[in-house]
């Protein structure tokens, strides 16, 4: 059985919120030095992540960006620091 996390057990910053798929998604690749996209259902730190086919999540320096749906509260950007696990995991492409 996988554990799974809660998002409020992260210290994460949100860096927008309210914003359509195409516009946090733009928002990401323009504040980000490499962009990965990733299925529906991903897990980002025992997170599963909510969305479309693909999802991006961005990597600046040690930190990752990426788009979170918040039941009842709509689309999130947030910015989640001291990654660098979750970086090399996106690097290598395993997004199972």
């Amino acid at each position: 059985m996988i554990n799974m996390a809660c998002i409020s057990d992260l210290p994460y910053e949100i860096l927008l919120k309210g914003a359509s798929v195409k516009k946090s998604e733009e928002f990401i690749r323009e504040n980000c030095d490499e962009v990965y996209h990733v299925p529906g259902g991903y897990s980002l730190a025992g997170v599963m992540l909510k969305g479309g086919k693909t999802i991006p999540i961005g990597v600046k320096g040690n930190s990752i960006y990426f788009q979170y749906v918040k039941p009842c509260k709509g689309l999130f950007v947030l910015k989640l620091d001291d990654a660098q696990e979750e970086i090399e995991k996106l690097r290598q492409g395993n997004y199972q």
